[in-house]
């Protein structure tokens, strides 16, 4: 999931407990109802500066609102950009995950 769709799901949700509005975001950020709008349906991109303002509006740090919720529960993923073109780079990638495995103390191989 992408940090943008991270940020917003969470700004929703917390928006919903708090029973806040739009246009109370709106104030608060100091922009029309009609962008947080555009925001909050992904339409636009968050730009780093607005994501630390919902996080002081929310009362939570930065890193908590761009953090998923596999990370919050300990999960750590990878992701690998492309794909595996040869023999070697194989080779590598399954050194890479065994050594992982053992240093993690798992008895069987992710694949």
């Amino acid at each position: 999931m992408k940090t943008n769709d991270i940020v917003i799901n969470k700004v929703i949700k917390w928006l919903v407990a708090e029973n806040k509005s739009y246009q109370w975001l709106a104030e608060q950020l100091g922009v029309s109802k009609s962008l947080v709008g555009l925001v909050l349906k992904g339409e636009r991109t968050l730009k780093s500066e607005r994501i630390e303002q919902l996080a002081k509006i929310m009362g939570i740090t930065t890193k908590e609102l761009v953090q998923s919720e596999a990370t919050k529960k300990d999960q750590l993923t990878v992701n690998l950009l492309g794909e595996l073109s040869n023999r070697r780079s194989k080779r590598e990638l399954d050194s890479l995950l065994f050594a992982i495995n053992d240093y993690l103390g798992l008895k069987e191989q992710v694949k």
